[in-house]
């Protein structure tokens, strides 16, 4: 089902003109060695990060866009985050989202 999701996320960016895609880096998020929590380490290594990206890697290059991975480290825990919140009346997951596509801006330049 994610993987169907994302193909339809694609081509609806496809159809809309995109021309950059800005992905999280899966690969540095929370390994399961990083947490002690035996529900958490469990909900981790059933979540197939790696197969997900690589397959939205994949599929935005077929479509013929520029894929550019991000660092998501600290984007929720920053003063930049509650601004936005409150200036552009964003939740916290499409604020750190906006401050990601920020940060890959910044990074293409």
């Amino acid at each position: 089902m994610r993987l169907r999701a994302l193909a339809k996320l694609l081509r609806y960016c496809y159809a809309h003109g995109v021309g950059t895609v800005v992905f999280e880096n899966l690969y540095d998020i929370k390994k399961r060695r990083l947490t002690k929590s035996r529900t958490a380490n469990r909900k981790m290594s059933k979540f197939a990060k790696r197969e997900l990206l690589r397959h939205a890697i994949v599929m935005s290059l077929k479509y013929g866009f520029r894929a550019l991975l991000v660092d998501p480290k600290g984007t929720t825990s920053s003063g930049d985050h509650d601004e936005i919140m409150k200036r552009c009346g964003l939740d916290g997951h499409s604020a750190s989202a906006y401050l990601i596509a920020l940060r890959a801006r910044n990074q293409s330049k």
